[in-house]
């Protein structure tokens, strides 16, 4: 028999089943029996870095929340951004939380969740050392980071132009700009206003707008092992689901001072 509550108490009694819901999580689905093998970037703050004892970063953080709403188990294995894409073409991942964008060279070895946060693209460079155009830019050396959208983006677009120079790490890219070998680079917006922050950011800039939100460089995906529908689906429920909870925004406002979605 199902009890009968008084008109009033029906909201409050919806809101605590609710809040219920949201702090159980879901049925675990696509191979609960399994731990995940989550692969993040090694060193890329605020989204990924190493702590004592660990690996830190909004990136980690967010596939554990994932993963409790899944129920799932996972390992958080800190790698090269590179070394991220062998991993996953061998078989040796199941997912890569590391900010990832679609294109069709990925795609031929993974599949994607729907997007989980957004960023735009910038310039970084000592201020109003270097006009963003064809005449500006050329004969310029221009550091990215390899395998990056990025690194596409300026292979496209001024190939012809600057001296294009790329780092298998981003803290090699920022090595090589502080000690002043690079007369701009070419970044995330997310972790470049977190790099013009620190105190060795100060003397650098934003050189222009940054570029147009596409969905080639804004929409950031988590990347997932082929043929694994169900674990898409369910990621992408879990996304919903650590929106809904708190989750999400409560580890955003530690990395970021303000909405990344």
């Amino acid at each position: 028999m199902i009890p009968s509550f008084p008109p009033p108490l029906r909201p409050v009694l919806l809101a605590v089943l609710l809040l219920a819901l949201l702090s159980a999580g879901f049925p675990a689905r696509g191979g609960a029996e399994e731990t995940l093998r989550i692969g993040v970037e090694d060193d890329y703050a605020p989204f990924s870095f190493p702590i004592e004892g660990g690996q830190a970063g909004f990136d980690p953080e967010v596939a554990e929340a994932l993963c409790k709403a899944m129920r799932r188990s996972c390992m958080i294995k800190p790698l090269p951004f590179g070394t991220l894409f062998e991993k996953m073409r061998g078989g040796e991942l199941d997912l890569i939380v590391a900010g990832l964008a679609q294109n069709e060279q990925r795609q031929a070895y993974m599949d994607f969740t729907n997007s989980y946060y957004h960023s735009r693209s910038i310039y970084l460079g000592l201020p109003n050392s270097v006009d963003i155009s064809p005449e500006g830019l050329k004969g310029k050396r221009i550091g990215v980071q390899e395998h990056t959208q990025q690194e596409i983006f300026l292979q496209r677009h001024w190939a012809d132009v600057v001296e294009l120079i790329r780092f298998p790490a981003y803290e090699q890219l920022l090595e090589a700009f502080c000690a002043g070998g690079l007369d701009a680079i070419l970044v995330d917006g997310l972790s470049g206003y977190e790099f013009l922050q620190s105190e060795r950011g100060q003397p650098f800039a934003i050189l222009d707008d940054p570029l147009p939100p596409d969905a080639d460089l804004a929409y950031a995906h988590i990347g997932v092992r082929k043929g694994a529908p169900e674990l898409v689906d369910a990621l992408n429920e879990a996304i919903v689901h650590i929106k809904l909870n708190g989750d999400y925004d409560r580890i955003v406002r530690k990395y970021f001072p303000f909405s990344i979605y």
